[in-house]
């Protein structure tokens, strides 16, 4: 069998291909295979999020395949967080891609990033579904980032710089799309209990719409916290480079750009 992956932090254009799990086959023999696009709309497309894969190898005859032997599905997501479960022909193939919804302006300029690898054991069984094909074991997966539209086209260098970066402005900002602030988003929602929908296909799950409120909360705890532990990490690492002083005691200073320091005499 030949694998096909995609390096993590490998960014992929519009419409960009993603493709695994790829059998070779003799002259005469005809793959059969998964096809799924997936358009990106709403909250999603302007502000940012994650959607995560899980590939779910089945029998064929638990497809309905086409003449040429390949299911193809198109589905819709919106919300900033969606986890998507494929299946596919066991010995066959799979491929999907992302594209902004029909009429998205800047629609050409749109990319993806993946942002991690969801591995398999030396079996080959990833991890099983929760919801959704409950009970079903992948065949691994990956976490993929859908950049906001500000950090894609924004209308200059210094708002696109400021999406990529995280920054906000006002009380009322919805926590930014930028990666470190989606993989805290991942991060807050691994387990979390999903709504599923679809077929025999695909099943997209994703947190109950009224339940965003209460997530973006949360969302921007974890952004804070992970923050502050980046602050509080460079405050010691100021507080090493300082051990050549004499009789000095060090303190980490989350707050400042410099250590304090308390003479021991």
């Amino acid at each position: 069998m030949l694998m096909s992956f995609v390096h993590p932090t490998t960014r992929l254009a519009y419409g960009g291909l993603i493709t695994a799990a790829i059998t070779l086959f003799g002259p005469s023999e005809l793959a059969a295979a998964s096809d799924l696009t997936v358009e990106i709309a709403g909250e999603l497309l302007e502000r940012g999020g994650a959607v995560t894969i899980y590939h779910i190898p089945v029998d064929a005859d638990k497809l309905q395949m086409g003449e040429s032997g390949v299911v193809a599905s198109m589905i819709r997501i919106d919300q900033r967080y969606t986890e998507i479960q494929l299946r596919y022909p066991k010995d066959g193939s799979f491929a999907y891609r992302f594209r902004p919804g029909t009429g998205s302006p800047n629609a050409a300029q749109h990319w993806t990033q993946v942002l991690s690898i969801i591995g398999t054991t030396m079996e080959g069984q990833g991890p099983l579904m929760e919801h959704g094909f409950v009970g079903s074991s992948s065949s691994g997966g990956r976490i993929i980032r859908i950049p906001s539209m500000s950090e894609i086209a924004g209308p200059s260098e210094a708002t696109r710089t400021a999406a990529r970066w995280g920054e906000t402005e006002g009380l009322g900002a919805h926590p930014p799309g930028d990666e470190r602030s989606v993989r805290a988003l991942v991060g807050l929602l691994d387990g979390a209990r999903l709504q599923c929908n679809g077929g025999e296909q695909v099943q997209v799950c994703a947190p109950d719409q009224a339940q965003w409120p209460e997530i973006e909360a949360k969302w921007w705890r974890s952004i804070a916290e992970a923050r502050l532990d980046r602050l509080r990490e460079h405050a010691l690492r100021r507080c090493y480079d300082s051990k050549w002083f004499e009789n000095v005691k060090c303190d980490a200073d989350p707050e400042s750009d410099e250590p304090k320091y308390k003479a021991r005499w």
